[in-house]
């Protein structure tokens, strides 16, 4: 019925409320309920008089009910039929009444849900204990299982570890027995070997001043009594490559041994290679058109390399054979006096393949150049220096040939006939060019330079000794190109710190820098160079306003680890503060040179002494004394030392070097003036592999020394002893007979050689110089 009276309109609701009808209908129908008359009919119509006296106002729902009938405890309050039936709008749910009975269902709901997941919680968690349980039991039992089988397995182990520490020691104990058996016997060979030399040294001591040579008894080794010889038992290939050192004078002696010999001097790699200009000298009458046609016709289908400098007596003959030799790819023709124009171009129609040419001082011309550039294809390196009779149009020839764009290297040093229009021709047509040789061109400026960097831009390598009058402009030029790897200037007071600013910015990759006796360059120069990572060789001879601190700028930069030579000759301002930083960061240095470095003291000298790279080392006229000398002896390394004008040093000084440094090569002590015999005589017994020895100026050498020296050091090359004058003829007698290998002697201002005794030694040796003149004032002392 309710849901019927909603749908009624608003103005027969409002007349419904008004005259109370639902409150009439309810006290009607409570009464009929509760009273049940006998007549309802009767019931109501009595009801509905009484309800019209009394009036709406006393109208209640229980009104029609007897008093006798009502309950002492009323179960309603109030009336519920205006709910039931929705008559008023403000007595409907409201939408907060609505969300207070969802947030309760809603929470009911969920106390519901959390009880059932509390409940699956708990159930759970006490399977999951269980199962903990159970995997604890079960761990445990593994854990036992383990541990069983790994002590099982240690047991094992300790029997086997056992067993390998007993083997270990008793090769502990072998190795232990023999190591001590070694030092035994090691020490007992260094006692025999002392002892031995001791012995030696005073027998030869004795010997030689009873005048007896030590020669060798046996010059070719010690005889088997069989006529067979230790070379033919060896391989083929090891003994042909044995007969390579050899030169080809000695290969043709050897040729005439035996018929195994000579079958070994036919191999064609040894005639692959021929150098004349070693043995024109040892031949009677020198390198002469029959010798030198004789072995190249022989020879001609295996040279590759000909060396022909300084063969004099050469003429045409020879060098038509030459040109019979297809295959030769270096021909060195320097200052052969019988090569003309017309030689060398049969030489070039012949030689197709020639790939370097040496014509330094000879007498070629433009004519030569030109058959060069027409037949001479291939050729990648060419030499003219000190060539005077060719000229500009030379050059134009050789840069319009066949060989212009492979020709990379050019040596055109003393050709003073050139001019900046030569250069340019040149730069035109041979734009390849890698290396550029222009020495001894006191003429050369800025322009000629200048030409051949505008077009040459792969130059890495360039020398300009002896050109006094360029300046910087050229070598920015040069460097622009970041190619120059090798730069080469002497006498130069123009170039300044600019020239190498620029190069030490734009060429990173420079290698090797030449800059001797350059008066404007200053410590401010080698700063710029700290990024050059790859310099290996600097030489800065005579530039005297380098000091201690563009050394350090040096060798704190990139290159020091890199560094491999350093010449600081003469450059007065350094000291020992340049040593300490050259000890500490030049760790690859193999050639140090600080000659007439006066600031250098002893201590200095010491820190080179623990310099272990060091191979060469000169410090001519340095404050270096006995101490020092002693102290350089602790770099066992060093195989060329120079100690020339260090007054200070002595007998004692010198006897500790050498017993230290037994393997040095090369020696020098001229003018070291405290210099005796016995120190001689201690270098000679203690440093037997010397070739090269300088006792130039040292006054008080006698006889003596030079007998000491025959008596060992057999491998003796060069010998200078200008200005000791109380050396005499009996001395050239122990040097014929004990320096077999001497090749070359100095003897200048030796007034008690006399000329006889000069002229016989020339004739074994290769060079001689001697005089008898008065020894100079330079010398430090007046005979």
């Amino acid at each position: 019925m309710a849901a019927s009276l909603k749908g009624l309109s608003a103005e027969l609701r409002r007349y419904i409320k008004q005259h109370k009808l639902p409150d009439i209908y309810e006290a009607l129908l409570s009464g009929i309920a509760v009273m049940c008359p006998a007549d309802p009919h009767q019931f109501i119509l009595d009801k509905l008089r009484q309800l019209k006296e009394q009036g709406l106002e006393n109208l209640h729902w229980d009104m029609f009910v007897d008093e006798s009938h009502k309950p002492k405890v009323r179960i309603f309050t109030e009336s519920n039929l205006d709910i039931l039936f929705n008559f008023d709008e403000y007595l409907l749910p409201t939408p907060e009444m609505y969300a207070k009975a969802y947030g309760h269902y809603n929470n009911k709901i969920q106390e519901l849900c959390f009880n059932a997941w509390m409940q699956y919680h708990l159930l759970q968690k006490h399977k999951q204990s269980l199962i903990e349980e159970k995997m604890n039991i079960a761990s445990e039992h593994h854990a036992q299982r383990l541990l069983r089988m790994h002590v099982h397995i240690w047991k094992e182990w300790i029997k086997y570890r056992k067993g390998r520490q007993a083997m270990a020691f008793q090769i502990l104990e072998h190795v232990n027995n023999i190591a001590v058996d070694r030092v035994i016997f090691q020490a007992w060979h260094h006692h025999t070997v002392d002892a031995k030399r001791q012995r030696e040294y005073f027998e030869l001591t004795a010997r030689l001043e009873r005048g007896e040579n030590m020669e060798d008894d046996d010059m070719f080794g010690d005889g088997t009594g069989e006529a067979r010889d230790s070379v033919s038992a060896l391989a083929r290939n090891v003994a042909i490559k044995i007969f390579g050192y050899l030169d080809v004078a000695d290969i043709a002696n050897c040729a005439c041994v035996c018929r195994s010999w000579k079958v070994l001097t036919q191999a064609s790699m040894l005639w692959s290679r021929i150098d004349f200009y070693r043995v024109r000298k040892r031949l009677k009458h020198g390198v002469t058109d029959k010798v030198a046609t004789r072995l190249l016709f022989k020879a001609r289908p295996y040279m590759i390399h000909l060396n022909l400098r300084g063969c004099h007596h050469l003429t045409k003959p020879t060098f038509i054979t030459v040109s019979e030799c297809r295959n030769i790819q270096d021909l060195n023709l320097s200052e052969c006096l019988g090569l003309d124009d017309e030689t060398l171009k049969l030489m070039a129609k012949g030689c197709k393949i020639l790939l370097y040419l040496n014509v330094s001082h000879t007498n070629l011309t433009d004519a030569s150049l030109r058959a060069l550039a027409k037949y001479c294809w291939n050729l990648q390196f060419l030499s003219l220096a000190f060539c005077c009779k060719f000229t500009d149009r030379g050059l134009l020839y050789l840069a319009s040939g066949k060989c212009n764009r492979k020709l990379e290297y050019l040596d055109v040093s003393g050709c003073l006939q050139i001019t900046p229009e030569g250069f340019r021709n040149l730069a035109n047509g041979c734009s390849n060019l890698q290396s550029l040789i222009l020495n001894e061109f006191p003429t050369l400026n800025d322009e000629c330079i200048m030409a051949i960097a505008e077009k040459c831009t792969k130059l890495h390598s360039v020398s300009f000794l002896g050109s006094p009058l360029l300046t910087d402009e050229p070598f920015k030029k040069l460097a622009s190109h970041k190619n120059l790897r090798v730069i080469k200037l002497d006498g130069n007071h123009r170039i300044s710190d600019a020239a190498l600013k620029i190069i030490g910015k734009q060429c990173l990759g420079l290698e090797h820098l030449y800059m001797t006796d350059c008066q404007r360059i200053t410590d401010s120069a080698l700063k710029a160079l700290v990024g050059c990572k790859n310099l290996r060789v600097v030489n800065l001879a005579d530039c005297v306003r380098i000091s201690d601190s563009g050394v350090r700028h040096l060798v704190e930069g990139q290159c020091a680890s890199q560094l491999r030579e350093l010449n600081l000759t003469n450059c007065i301002r350094v000291g020992d503060m340049a040593m300490v930083n050259i000890h500490k960061r030049c760790h690859c240095l193999t050639y140090l040179s600080v000659c007439f470095c006066e600031h250098i003291s002893e201590a200095g000298v010491e820190l080179l002494g623990q310099t272990h790279s060091l191979i060469s080392l000169d410090i001519s006229g340095c404050n270096c004394g006995d101490q020092g000398l002693s102290a350089l002896g602790n770099n066992v390394r060093l195989r060329d030392v120079t100690l020339s004008e260090c007054g200070n040093i002595t007998d004692l000084g010198l006897q500790k070097f050498a017993q230290q440094c037994r393997e040095v090569q090369r020696l020098d002590i001229s003018h070291c003036m405290n210099i005796t015999d016995g120190a001689i005589k201690n270098l000679a017994f203690c440093c037997r592999m010397l070739t090269v020895l300088n006792v130039s100026g040292c006054k008080l050498v006698t006889d003596l020394s030079l007998q000491y020296l025959s008596g060992v050091c057999h491998y003796l090359a060069e010998l200078d002893i200008s200005g000791c004058y109380l050396i005499s003829d009996k001395a050239m007698k122990y040097l014929r007979k004990g320096c077999k290998k001497l090749q070359v002697l100095t003897m200048l201002y030796c007034k008690g050689i006399s000329k006889h005794a000069a002229q016989k030694m020339s004739r074994n040796l290769e060079r001689v110089q001697y005089s008898a003149d008065d020894v100079p004032a330079f010398f430090g002392y007046h005979s």
